[in-house]
């Protein structure tokens, strides 16, 4: 049997997920979902990372944006632990 390397294997079918995003569109999963009604989303077939900014537009996560969101986070579940 020849052994199959699967590295190329996934090289070869990952331009078709992008080519399908820029037909078709993205199709949006939620990844994470904090309590501040702020959610992180994922691509199902490119898996690039997006988040929603101030005016409810898809943005790219970047490292940045991902810490901006824990900080909001931490802030929104501070600042409501009083009322429960």
């Amino acid at each position: 049997m020849k052994p199959t390397n699967l590295k190329t294997e996934k090289s070869t079918n990952k331009p078709f997920n992008h080519i399908t995003c820029r037909i078709f569109g993205h199709k949006y999963r939620i990844t994470k979902r904090y309590e501040s009604n702020i959610k992180e989303f994922e691509c199902a077939h490119c898996k690039k990372q997006y988040t929603l900014d101030a005016y409810g537009n898809y943005t790219p996560l970047t490292d940045k944006l991902k810490s901006i969101n824990e900080m909001y986070e931490n802030f929104y579940v501070k600042k409501f632990s009083h009322f429960s």
